[in-house]
C-alpha cells in the first residue's frame, strides 16, 4: 500500500462504545455519538503524509499533536506524532467507519 485510500482522509473520532476486545472503532464527526463531557480522542490522516492526533487538553478541549503517516503494508500505517511512533493495523474502513487492531 503506497498510499492510503481517499476515504481515510478525514478526522476520525474514537467511538469507544463500539470497541471490541480486538478492535478500536473510529467514526467521522457527523456520526450521532452519545453526549459526553470530555472531548473524544481522535486522529486525522491528511493527503501527502500529514497526521494529527487529538488527545485531552486543558479546559476540556482537544490538544493536537502533529506528525506524519507512512504506508507500511497492505493493512498497516506507521504514524509519528509527538514523541512516539506507532504501527496502526487497519482491519476495516469506508467513509463511515475505521477499525484499528488493538
Amino acid at each position: 500500500m503506497s498510499d492510503l485510500s481517499p476515504d481515510l482522509f478525514q478526522r476520525w473520532y474514537h467511538s469507544f462504545e463500539e470497541d471490541t476486545d480486538d478492535e478500536a472503532v473510529y467514526r467521522p464527526a457527523d456520526f450521532p455519538f452519545p453526549p459526553r463531557r470530555a472531548p473524544r480522542e481522535s486522529l486525522e490522516f491528511r493527503p501527502g503524509g500529514g497526521y494529527i492526533e487529538y488527545g485531552p487538553g486543558p479546559a476540556d478541549r482537544s490538544a493536537p499533536s502533529r506528525g506524519s503517516w507512512e504506508a507500511e503494508q497492505a493493512d498497516a500505517v506507521r504514524v509519528r506524532a509527538g514523541a512516539g511512533t506507532r504501527l496502526l493495523h487497519i482491519t476495516a474502513h469506508d467513509g463511515q467507519v475505521l477499525k484499528i487492531r488493538k
